[in-house]
């Protein structure tokens, strides 16, 4: 039977791995947001999402920023049980962690929910089920490593 001074370190500890996931989601999200804006010029389309099919580029910047904050507190808590919490303090066991997270990540929303939240919301050119776009990939891939890797040096 755990003391409660046990359940009390364990809930500091995982507390800290979901903080220190959210943040290192946030800085991840935004080197990702950045390759979204510039590279695939997809920023408005997820705005689009929170408005009802309406392009928005600030909407865009702030649901990504907190879709990465709430997908990396995920990471955290994802990682916060063993043999994954042993693992991820080695940062390439981190950044390797967060590059199968991040493509899990991609395989369910940008493959499966994606497509069909802009084709609910009515977005001109959004695309069909199932979307398998190679650059959504690749950003989830980098956005998955860095927050791996970000988790790994702040939980060391």
């Amino acid at each position: 039977m755990a003391t409660t001074d046990e359940v009390g370190l364990r809930t500091e500890r995982s507390n800290a791995y979901v903080l220190y996931g959210a943040l290192a989601g946030v800085v991840a999200g935004l080197a990702f947001g950045l390759l979204i804006q510039f590279r695939l010029q997809r920023m408005t389309a997820i705005g689009a999402m929170y408005t009802l099919g309406e392009p928005s580029l600030s909407v865009g910047w702030v649901a990504h920023v907190v879709h990465s904050a709430l997908f990396g507190a995920l990471l955290g808590l994802v990682v916060d049980r063993e043999p994954l919490r042993t693992a991820v303090r080695n940062p390439l066991k981190g950044a390797g962690a967060g590059v199968a997270y991040g493509l899990a990540l991609w395989a369910v929303n940008i493959v499966f929910l994606w497509p069909l939240w802009l084709n609910g919301v009515g977005l001109s050119g959004a695309p069909e089920v199932p979307f398998l776009g190679v650059m959504p990939l690749v950003g989830h891939v980098v956005y998955g490593g860095l927050a791996g890797a970000l988790l790994s040096a702040a939980v060391r």
